[in-house]
């Protein structure tokens, strides 16, 4: 083992402490912000839960965009714009910048405005209109098994969740809050009840639905939704990943596949400096140091994989692992080359960028063909004056989206030395 250097003794004798923000400087290390930030964003939280409480329960003023389940994506749109524009860590606002695109694309307009049933196998009881990933049996669930198989959870949690982002963008004024220690380490098995009851209705859909199984399936529908939007407001005592962590039976079923899968995080306890930074930035609770010190990895089922120890970590001692690594074995995903994928000023990059904006629109004009060929259920979804001005106002904000994330990573090269963004 190396000795330890002046500098790294320093960064381990320091002490991680949570410092008051500025709403429009947000880092890995969660903070203090204003009680006016902290009480838009449980604001929000209510506003997402009478949405789905009125288009289910309530069925007031028709259910307009501004009061029904897609409201919580449009919620996701704006602040996802604030989070991407506040953002220290390049990597992160290339991740929310991405995870805002596909929430709004594919999780609000294709199914709001182009409608259509995606292939399916069992007997649902309903069609599944794209994406339907939660639903077993539909094609979009097994496409993202097989994904997350080859590279981890954070295909979807990470990247592509509605679930995540409402809490990654709208909770984050209490990620400061975030549970840690033995007993709340111990709290994440948790959701395992929780997967079991996911593994009776997936089993239920597999057969005809009869008096028994349509019960189970209204039970495990509630004790889902009324947990999900409840442990919103639990965020300023629980952190904004309670749900994630102890109750969601998604990221477990996930997660369970991070186990088996090809994905992980590497430890390197030759350079580690016990700084306990990558505890910090998670929002997962996640001892990591104490896992890499006992199985020179992290692999564990709770790691959504969303970057920020292995970014932030400031020796290098942490990186990714997944199947790119079996194919190209010299490939080593650490701090640096994470950092690397979000240089604006890199051509590839770039090139990145346009390909990923790409796939978005093609995906969108795609569903909006395919729908017209199938016929749209206007109806069930909204009025055609409410689809023109959706789509003006979705394609303004997705344009001022990316303009803030383009913007932004075209600083990143004047960063990169700046010291860490965690700090």
């Amino acid at each position: 083992m190396r000795p330890s250097t002046a500098t790294e003794t320093e960064v381990k004798k320091k002490r991680w402490v949570t410092k008051r923000s500025h709403p429009s400087v947000q880092r890995s290390l969660g903070a203090r912000y204003p009680l006016w930030v902290q009480l838009l964003s449980l604001a929000a939280f209510a506003w997402a839960f009478l949405g789905w409480l009125n288009e289910s329960w309530l069925f007031k003023f028709d259910s307009p965009i501004w009061l029904n389940r897609y409201t919580e994506y449009a919620i996701i749109l704006v602040f996802g714009l604030w989070r991407v524009w506040s953002e220290k860590n390049p990597y992160t606002r290339k991740r929310f910048l991405i995870l805002t695109a596909c929430v709004t694309v594919l999780w609000w307009l294709i199914p709001w405005l182009f409608p259509f049933v995606e292939p399916y196998v069992g007997f649902l009881g309903t069609q599944p209109v794209f994406p339907s990933l939660h639903t077993p049996g539909t094609l979009t669930f097994f496409l993202i098994l097989a994904t997350v198989l080859l590279f981890g959870r954070r295909v979807i949690c990470g990247w592509n969740c509605p679930c995540v982002a409402v809490r990654e963008v709208v909770g984050f004024p209490f990620r400061h809050k975030t549970l840690r220690g033995d007993w709340a380490w111990k709290l994440r098995h948790t959701k395992w009840i929780f997967f079991i009851l996911y593994l009776g209705a997936g089993y239920a859909v597999m057969n005809p639905l009869n008096s028994w199984s349509a019960s189970f399936l209204g039970f495990f529908a509630m004790i889902v939704i009324l947990p999900y939007f409840l442990s919103m407001f639990l965020s300023p005592l629980t952190g904004n990943r309670a749900y994630c962590r102890y109750l969601c039976p998604f990221g477990a079923t996930f997660g369970l596949l991070n186990r088996v899968g090809f994905f992980r995080i590497d430890y390197n306890k030759d350079t580690c400096t016990d700084c306990g930074l990558c505890e910090q930035v998670c929002d997962m609770g996640i001892p990591v140091v104490r896992e890499g010190k006992k199985f020179s990895k992290v692999d564990r089922a709770d790691c959504m994989g969303c970057g920020r120890c292995v970014s932030e970590c400031p020796a290098g001692s942490l990186a990714f692992r997944d199947v790119r690594n079996v194919l190209s074995p010299a490939l080593h995903q650490d701090r640096k080359w994470l950092r690397g994928l979000a240089d604006w000023s890199q051509a590839p990059v770039r090139i990145r960028a346009g390909l990923f904006a790409l796939v978005l629109a093609t995906t969108l004009g795609g569903a909006w063909y395919y729908a017209s060929l199938v016929g749209m259920p206007w109806g069930t979804c909204c009025k055609f004056g409410e689809i023109m001005w959706i789509q003006r106002t979705t394609i303004t904000l997705i344009a001022l989206l990316l303009a803030v994330g383009t913007a932004w990573s075209g600083l990143e090269h004047q960063e990169q030395g700046v010291g860490l963004y965690g700090g």
